[in-house]
């Protein structure tokens, strides 16, 4: 008896300790929630986001919870967390209303009628006359640009109640859209009769007057609706936003300036005006209104992220990692400063760090198109032009007006000499601006490259006629006329271009060879002398003038004159590279080349720390293909100097060719592309390294850049017709290489060259 009293008190005790518990559970969970409406009625949305989340781990069927949860992500402004919460409630709660028309209204946000419609049409069978749910399906028939279903279900809303102003205004945009401009006035009237005082359907109005150019009307109904409610700040901020698309600055500011003198406890009117100062260039002011704002909310991680875009947008990059590291550590996982993080790097050349950060951003958002345009960026920084084109291409996909992200597809397409693309894309982007400058440029130098000349014409034109100050639509027009043999045009075109900006090197060049081409050397000498002085004591420029001497005196046979002319070439700027080359052929065909040895030998004798010499022998022996002694010499110019530019590029030729070496090739280009990133020669160098590492496309690009400056070089048009072969672009490679047969017979890969065109 007693053994059966004790079970029964241990079970009882039991069933009191597990009571107790549930009752504990219970309480715990009410305490939570009740905390998070708390909060959440006090705007502290982050603590009453913890809040409701620890009640739902009590209870994880609480619906109450899920649905506050979910209007807390929407005061966060995280749509895909409320998303989530929505969900949640429509599953544990299918009769819930309210969720079904959130999950709607999230659904055609995204452009998912199907979706919103089924949830909408749901509710409907359950609720006929639910005012909410007619909205969206008005809504949803306005998105379908079905517009007399859209007024229809407006006219049916104001028949179960007159006094909905949104529906009058709905009614009002149908008809503005059907061009039935008296009945939209009409309909916005009667909104704004129903409530004088209302805000929204006066505002409404204005936009209506704003759209008809009727500016007056617009003004004086923001006046109105301030006289009408004169303590709202937002309508000091409209009437702000009115003056500035007006153009009057002055007004502007201090209807923005009213706005923070009425609501100084608001960041909302310190961030529009400091949009504005922004806007019209005032740095400092800016910057003081955001920290304005900061000091009234100093946690805010919007406004600590907008300063951060600020400071990027300026270069400004350590300001902009300070506020961005502030938002990070307050929320990690924050998109937006996430995406800066990203750009910083992207700046910063670190593209390895931004790819891992743009590859994480687009697997929590597919759609993002600027992260697939970054991430583009990024490879074309490590020279994947294949991936980039993909990211790139993405990008457009998710946003058909992404114009530079198009810009960077029509330049790919112009360094791969495909033209119709580059002149699809930038024809493309001329439809969403026609007054896009590089845009029309690249579209003129598309149709020049595939022989549409009178189209490339009227572009360069167009570009003079647009900005006639700016030096390049002449510097393209007389590349054109040259290559028509329209000298006279040429010239014309090219002093136009100079008269703008005498430095431009590539356009005097181009004036010289026609000269040239016209049997005018004594004239292009004396225009060689005059632009010595107009470039003044810019020793780069000088060097590029007295290379081009030089040249002028080797046509006429005046070989002393054009060694001390490239000599002074080389003494200007030892970094160009082509006096070097000039220099050693003077040497080799004047049979002079021991003596030219001999000479940079004494100098050195007296004098070993000096690169220009070693280079020079180098060359000499290069050219002689004693190459055991021009890799010693480019090797002696790296050690006293490893920048020097045109000894890292021969030499990185010269290793290119020794499969144990190529890797060591592939940095000294590396180094020689960072300092002439302009060079012909050192595109081509880079681009045959490349190749040798089976990188055809990257090989195709830079042999494309170098082709565009040395269009009638052989070895050159062989490379890149080379590297169109192996990528299994016959047809295109074909041209190449029969043109580089063409203009010469003697370069390295002769046989190669033949052996491809056979195999075609």
């Amino acid at each position: 008896m007693k053994r059966r009293m004790a079970e029964i008190m241990a079970v009882m005790m039991v069933s009191v300790f597990v009571l107790t518990g549930c009752s504990s559970d219970e309480e715990k969970k009410i305490s939570h929630f009740e905390k998070g409406e708390t909060y959440f009625q006090n705007g502290e949305y982050k603590s009453a986001e913890l809040e409701f989340r620890n009640a739902i781990q009590i209870d994880p069927e609480f619906v109450d919870a899920y649905e506050r949860l979910g209007e807390t992500y929407l005061k966060l402004g995280d749509p895909r967390g409320a998303f989530r919460e929505y969900t949640m409630v429509a599953k544990l709660d299918p009769e819930n209303i309210d969720a079904a028309l959130k999950l709607a209204t999230f659904y055609m946000l995204g452009k998912k009628t199907d979706e919103s419609r089924e949830k909408v049409e749901a509710v409907l069978a359950k609720e006929p006359t639910n005012i909410e749910a007619l909205f969206l399906m008005a809504g949803l028939y306005d998105l379908e640009k079905n517009l007399y279903e859209a007024a229809s279900v407006f006219e049916k809303i104001l028949e179960l109640d007159s006094t909905q102003s949104r529906a009058y205004m709905g009614l009002a945009r149908i008809y503005a859209r059907q061009g039935k401009l008296d009945e939209a006035e009409s309909q916005l009237m009667s909104a704004v009769h129903l409530d004088p005082a209302a805000i929204k359907p006066r505002l409404e109005l204005a936009r209506f007057y704003t759209g008809r150019k009727a500016f007056d009307e617009a003004r004086a109904q923001i006046e109105k609706s301030i006289e009408l409610n004169p303590g709202n700040a937002d309508l000091y901020i409209i009437l702000g936003n009115f003056f500035f698309q007006m153009k009057q600055p002055d007004e502007a500011e201090r209807a923005y300036l009213k706005a923070i003198e009425i609501s100084p406890d608001e960041i909302k009117p310190y961030m529009v005006a400091a949009g504005f100062y922004d806007a019209s260039g005032n740095v400092d002011q800016t910057l003081g209104m955001y920290e304005k704002a900061l000091t009234v909310k100093p946690d805010d991680i919007n406004i600590m992220t907008t300063m951060a875009g600020f400071f990027l947008k300026r270069q400004q990059m350590d300001e902009a990692e300070r506020y961005l590291t502030r938002v990070l550590e307050e929320r990690p996982n924050f998109f937006p400063a996430r995406m800066m993080k990203g750009e910083i790097a992207v700046f910063n050349k670190d593209f390895p760090e931004a790819i891992g950060i743009f590859d994480q951003l687009i697997k929590e958002e597919p759609r993002s198109s600027r992260a697939h345009y970054l991430k583009g960026v990024s490879h074309l920084g490590k020279e994947e032009m294949q991936v980039a084109k993909t990211s790139l291409v993405k990008s457009v996909e998710l946003n058909p007006q992404l114009v530079k992200a198009k810009m960077l597809l029509a330049d790919i397409a112009l360094r791969e000499r495909d033209f119709e693309t580059a002149q699809k894309e930038s024809a493309e982007i001329l439809a969403l601006n026609p007054k896009d400058y590089r845009a029309r440029m690249m579209l003129g130098n598309a149709l020049m490259a595939q022989g549409k000349n009178a189209e490339a014409e009227v572009a360069y034109k167009t570009l003079i006629a647009e900005k006639p100050e700016n030096p390049a639509g002449y510097y393209r027009l007389g590349l054109l006329q040259r290559s028509l043999k329209d000298y006279d045009g040429a010239m014309e075109s090219f002093n136009a271009a100079l008269a703008r900006n005498p430095m431009l090197m590539d356009v005097f060049t181009n004036l010289v060879l026609v000269y040239g081409a016209k049997g005018e050397l004594d004239i292009a000498l004396r225009a060689c002398d005059d632009q010595l002085e107009k470039v003044g004591d810019s020793r780069v420029h000088q060097a590029v003038i007295n290379n081009l001497k030089g040249g002028l005196f080797l046509a006429q046979k005046r070989t002393e004159a054009a060694e001390k002319a490239f000599s002074r070439a080389i003494a200007d700027n030892p970094d160009f590279m082509p006096p070097y080359y000039a220099l050693a052929r003077i040497y080799l065909s004047g049979k002079k080349q021991q003596k030219a040895i001999d000479q940079y030998n004494a100098i050195l004798a007296k004098n070993p720390d000096q690169a220009g010499p070693h280079m020079l022998l180098g060359t000499i022996y290069d050219m002689q293909k004693k190459y055991h002694m021009s890799e010693k010499h480019y090797r002696a110019a790296l050690e006293i100097n490893p920048q020097f530019a045109p000894a890292a590029n021969n030499l990185a030729y010269l290793l290119s060719s020794r499969e144990d070496q190529i890797d060591e090739a592939l940095n000294f280009a590396r180094i020689a592309k960072e300092k002439l990133p302009d060079d012909p020669s050192v595109m081509d160098t880079l681009g045959w390294i490349y190749y040798k590492k089976g990188l055809y496309g990257n090989a195709a690009q830079e042999f494309s850049d170098s082709l565009e400056k040395l269009p009638e070089n052989a070895t050159v048009n062989y490379h890149l017709g080379a590297a169109l072969f192996q990528k299994g672009e016959k047809e295109r490679a074909k041209s190449y290489l029969e043109k580089a047969l063409a203009l010469d017979t003697t370069f390295d890969g002769v046989d190669e060259a033949k052996r491809m065109l056979s195999e075609m």
